[in-house]
């Protein structure tokens, strides 16, 4: 079979072509920078596995020819989907919420079919609520969830304070993301300074709200380290293009690279953007998921060190989920951002903006909730609580080992330590011809590569592309999502792969 057949290459087509429909809103009117706007995660190499896979489910013509049997994949942070199992008691607590008090809490029988504590905990929620869970909440989230997610950053911050009212439950770190970026961007001269590589979001948001992007690179060889002379640079070169630059992006646990930076990289950065009169946007949704010696530190805790909060010296929003860490729970759309250092009409006209959407899903509200206060020891469910979450966890670091030192074995693949996070981001040694077979199909040559290891192996990765990187560097993210005997194999297919793929193109 060809490296990118012509069944990827029309599922890549459909990308691209208005497939001759007419009417009011075609390519041609509709609003360019909507045109413009990427999200490589979820972008062609994805749209071509959807397709086979699709192919694979009905037997399609043509799908028998595949030598797998089902696509893997590895191209986005959606632990269930791969096979995570759920977290027994946020799911227990979850139901007890939705369901009518005398088939739930009020049940005679309850206490059979539930331990204590999650009903304990499932009438505060109801209470908290008052209108139940089917009914619109106020706009920054139920008061008692904000409350539980600033006593969860106290605690976390070793005492540092949180004020409630600048809390905001959102659908995920994404929706409170965009909704920062919307206010930042006040006209297309402002930028945002984004580390390469980073996660899509952030470049996507700022084509979709025309606003400018202001590259900073990680030092690879440095395991991702942020350096302040590049910081530097950065914004000086921008400054100079005339880019007004309103704020900076901060990814730790990073995302796609894995790093976790140390407590001087993490200051570094507070005390640039507060030299700089920059916002600073500190995303930290894999802070639970930190795998080595490494500890995370948040940028409200190097702010605090820093003196930087007095006198609101530095401008802060920080973002958190329970998509990731060991809750995994995605699809329940649950996220907080906290704001600090604002003044009270900031902080209106973005509770204004929270207010168009009404609120955020009160189900990821009530899971946010849950992973900032878990049951109590000494509770019925303490022990088996914190048993599940530490079998996931021991699991996904043994995973990003696995995925680490295999694609490392592999020659003409580099893989800097997954010190944390869900991914690694290999370089990946790309022939010369392959470099070219890739420009007469006008692909980036990773998504060449990537599409080549889909067609051949099942594994559906992420090209390196979709996040930025230096010129001249290639490859690929994955995640180390996958249960342990399925990403063996997706290792030893990818070793398969690239031998295969250098020796046609070599």
């Amino acid at each position: 079979m060809p490296i990118v057949s012509a069944l990827l290459l029309s599922a890549l087509v459909l990308t691209t072509s208005t497939l001759g429909v007419d009417g009011r809103l075609t390519l041609d009117t509709m609003s360019s920078s909507l045109k413009r706007m990427e999200y490589a995660v979820r972008g062609q190499v994805v749209i071509a596995a959807d397709k086979i896979q699709a192919d694979l489910t009905a037997h399609a013509p043509g799908s028998e020819d595949f030598d797998f049997e089902k696509i893997l994949y590895t191209n986005i942070g959606n632990p269930q989907s791969v096979g995570q199992k759920e977290l027994t008691w946020p799911r227990q607590v979850l139901s007890l919420v939705d369901l009518p008090n005398e088939v739930g809490v009020d049940h005679p029988d309850v206490l059979k079919m539930y331990p204590k504590d999650a009903v304990k905990r499932a009438k505060e929620i109801k209470l908290g609520l008052g209108s139940g869970s089917g009914a619109y909440s106020h706009s920054k989230g139920a008061k008692i969830f904000r409350d539980d997610v600033a006593a969860f950053i106290k605690k976390r911050d070793d005492g540092v304070a949180s004020d409630p009212e600048d809390i905001y439950l959102t659908n995920g770190a994404s929706a409170g993301i965009e909704n920062v970026l919307k206010a930042l961007i006040a006209d297309p001269s402002c930028g945002m300074m984004i580390p390469i590589p980073q996660y899509p979001i952030y470049s996507a948001l700022l084509d979709l709200h025309n606003g400018q992007k202001v590259p900073y690179y990680l030092d690879e060889d440095r395991c991702w380290e942020i350096n302040i002379r590049e910081l530097e640079r950065s914004l000086t070169a921008a400054q100079e293009a005339g880019v007004n630059v309103v704020g900076l992006v901060l990814i730790n646990p990073g995302n796609p690279t894995g790093q976790v930076l140390s407590k001087e990289g993490v200051q570094d950065v507070v005390r640039f953007c507060a030299a700089n009169d920059l916002v600073l946007m500190s995303d930290e949704v894999y802070q639970e998921n930190v795998y080595d010696d490494t500890p995370f530190y948040s940028a409200k805790r190097a702010a605090y060190d820093c003196g930087l909060l007095e006198d609101d010296r530095l401008q802060l929003v920080s973002f958190h989920s329970a998509s990731k860490g060991v809750f995994g729970e995605c699809g329940r759309r649950g996220g907080y951002m906290e704001l600090v250092g604002f003044d009270q009409t900031v902080k209106d006209h973005l509770y204004k903006l929270a207010s168009s959407g009404l609120c955020s899903s009160i189900s990821g509200q009530i899971m946010i909730s849950l992973m900032a206060r878990g049951p109590e020891k000494g509770d019925e469910s303490y022990e088996s609580h914190e048993l599940e979450k530490s079998l996931i966890f021991e699991s996904l670091k043994r995973r990003s080992k696995i995925v680490e030192a295999g694609l490392n074995a592999v020659e003409g693949m580099s893989c800097q330590p997954a010190q944390g996070a869900m991914y690694c981001f290999p370089s990946v040694q790309v022939p010369d011809r392959a470099i070219e077979a890739a420009a007469k199909l006008g692909l980036p040559p990773d998504t060449f590569y990537a599409l080549s290891l889909l067609e051949r192996t099942g594994v559906c990765v992420v090209p390196a592309s979709g996040f930025g990187q230096r010129k001249g560097r290639f490859g690929f993210r994955t995640t180390f999502l996958p249960q342990e005997e399925d990403l063996s194999n997706a290792v030893s297919a990818i070793r398969r792969h690239h031998e295969e793929f250098s020796l046609k193109y070599k």
